[in-house]
């Protein structure tokens, strides 16, 4: 792009673009982080009128830094001397320091009036403290003042050859926007930890409908996030004190260090919540993805296994990951912030690894629970909501921790087992359940008749709107299975969602025994018939209470085997 050997042109031109690139770059990371023109993409909460305002502070400002310092540097390149570029940089800082002290004479009232109103959300008149107040109409003085130091640190900087600070007169000017994000990053920091607390909550809906304690708990828990944030912006001002003190060399003990570690330990764990927030929220949403959708009519269903809904393997296995994370965040955390300060942490993760190796030898029984459940997930053995037995005890699942799982019993009982005990594991909600049941007629009966009742009947539930969905296969009958001295017994199968299967079993009954109906046909009576010979003496002269009893006894002696086989298993 040069079009000369010019030397003096070259150089004009590189500082030009250097320059062009620079304050180009600044505005658009300004312009991303304030958003002065559309409100939705301000990553900063600030009213439109003060993020413009800054956001042109910054571009306006930094686009005079760059423009000095380049032609300092030209100037030096050009071969001038050192007094001179010291005088071109005081004056150029001059001028920028008394521009500044106009706008915050200028701006004055506006600022004033924007410290009132800070906290403002409602549209209402806040209530305003008298520290506040006083804040308000003498915030112009320190602003002047801060000025003043800044400029006499400068040529102090300038005058003394051994004195040299690079960046800090620009870092010391830009304090304000560097304080506004800061502020912003810690007010997000108090809020999130006391939200995740369950001390404060910043959003709430519906807050008529709250007790008299929970207005108490949250009054109270406003009032902590207040004296919280208040604390923290103290915090905050004096930490920025001290740095802008180390930035010029000068050192106050104890308080210098601990300014570098308060940075330290904002920024960890800034992004240690920053990578948190992102984790947790895309969970969330897998874990909100992988619910089934809400059935309206499930609460008036009679499911003997239980109401819990089956839910996805997402549902299951993205928590323990969220805890598994969060727990090594946790000592991550911890571990930097400890190296911060100083602290040697090769020694605490030493001791913390032949800890681990004792709690190893001592907890055999909890190593192998935690390996058992986790080989149970990673065969999909079970999830949450499906109904499982395992160890002659069956339930459905409820939760999984990462030692037990729970299991609800479908009367009720709440069944925890650990994942090393559980075994074999029959699991009732893959695939379908083949249901069979039997029904007694007569044995003259007319079976072909009671087989096509049985079909349609079956057929006319496949395509019900509330139970067509459910059924694997439809209702049917499989013949004749045994034959007895008076009753003829017809089998009926069908295959069901698991689940469903109770419900369409109790319709089948229903719809069955209300077609037989119709036809005339009927269920047969267990009965005993009793015979007594013609040709015996005086039989038709015996009293009637005599063939009672008779009747009674044989009554008797025909229903024993039939008592006695109840308890056998049935095929």
């Amino acid at each position: 792009f040069i079009w000369t050997e010019s030397a003096f042109v070259q150089l004009f031109f590189l500082a030009l673009l250097i320059s062009i690139s620079l304050i180009r770059l600044i505005r658009l990371f300004s312009k991303l982080l304030f958003s002065p023109d559309t409100l939705s993409l301000r990553i900063l909460p600030l009213h439109c009128r003060v993020a413009k305002t800054v956001h042109l502070s910054i571009v306006f400002g930094s686009a005079y830094m760059i423009l000095g310092l380049m032609f300092t540097v030209v100037a030096g390149k050009l071969g001038a001397q050192p007094v001179t570029i010291s005088l071109l940089q005081l004056i150029f800082a001059s001028v920028l320091l008394i521009a500044s002290a106009s706008a915050v004479l200028l701006y004055k009232h506006r600022i004033y009036e924007y410290i009132l109103s800070a906290g403002d959300t409602a549209g209402t008149a806040p209530t305003v403290s008298w520290g506040r107040k006083r804040f308000a109409s003498l915030w112009h003085l320190p602003a002047l003042a801060y000025l003043l130091c800044l400029w006499l640190l400068l040529l102090n900087d300038l005058l003394d050859p051994d004195q040299k600070h690079k960046a800090a007169f620009i870092l010391s000017f830009f304090v304000l926007p560097i304080w506004i994000v800061a502020d912003k990053l810690m007010q997000w920091l108090v809020t999130f930890t006391l939200s995740t607390l369950k001390i404060h909550q910043e959003k709430l809906e519906n807050l008529q409908e709250l007790t008299v304690e929970e207005l108490e708990h949250l009054q109270l828990g406003r009032q902590t996030y207040k004296r919280t944030l208040i604390i923290a912006r103290a915090v905050l001002v004096a930490a920025l004190f001290f740095w802008v003190a180390s930035l010029w060399n000068i050192r106050i003990p104890l308080f210098s260090n601990l300014t570098t570690i308060l940075f330290d330990t904002l920024m960890i764990l800034a992004l240690a919540l920053i990578f948190w927030q992102f984790i947790s929220d895309w969970i969330e949403h897998k874990i909100t993805e992988s619910l089934p959708p809400e059935d309206e009519s499930a609460e008036d269903k009679d499911d003997e296994w239980g109401s819990s809904a089956a839910r996805g393997r997402s549902y299951t296995l993205l928590p323990m990951i969220r805890r598994f994370i969060g727990t090594i965040l946790i000592t991550m955390v911890t571990m930097t912030i400890l190296s911060s300060t100083g602290v040697d942490i090769g020694p605490l993760l030493a001791g913390a690894g032949v800890v681990g190796l004792a709690v190893g030898f001592g907890a055999q029984k909890l190593v192998a629970d935690m390996f058992s459940g986790f080989f149970y997930l990673l065969d999909d053995a079970f999830r949450v909501g499906e109904y499982i037995e395992a160890g002659g005890i069956s339930g459905t699942v409820e939760n999984i921790s990462l030692r037990n799982v729970m299991l609800r019993h479908h009367r009720g009982m709440l069944q925890i087992i650990p994942h090393s005990d559980l075994g074999a594991i029959t699991n009732y909600m893959r695939g379908g359940i083949v249901v069979k049941f039997n029904l007694d007629f007569p044995y003259d009966a007319d079976i072909d008749t009671i087989r096509k009742i049985i079909k349609k009947v079956g057929q006319a539930m496949l395509k019900d709107e509330e139970f067509g969905e459910d059924f694997i296969r439809p209702v049917k009958s499989q013949g004749v299975r045994e034959i007895t001295n008076s009753v003829m017994t017809i089998r009926v199968k069908f295959t069901a969602k698991p689940g469903a299967h109770f419900v369409i079993r109790r319709e089948a009954y229903k719809r069955i025994t209300e077609a037989l109906r119709e036809r005339g046909i009927h269920y047969a009576h267990k009965k005993v018939i009793v015979d007594l010979p013609a040709h015996s003496l005086h039989a038709e002269q015996l009293p009637e209470d005599i063939i009672a009893h008779a009747a009674g006894a044989a009554a008797q002696a025909a229903l024993e085997p039939d008592e006695k086989s109840q308890g056998e298993p049935k095929i």
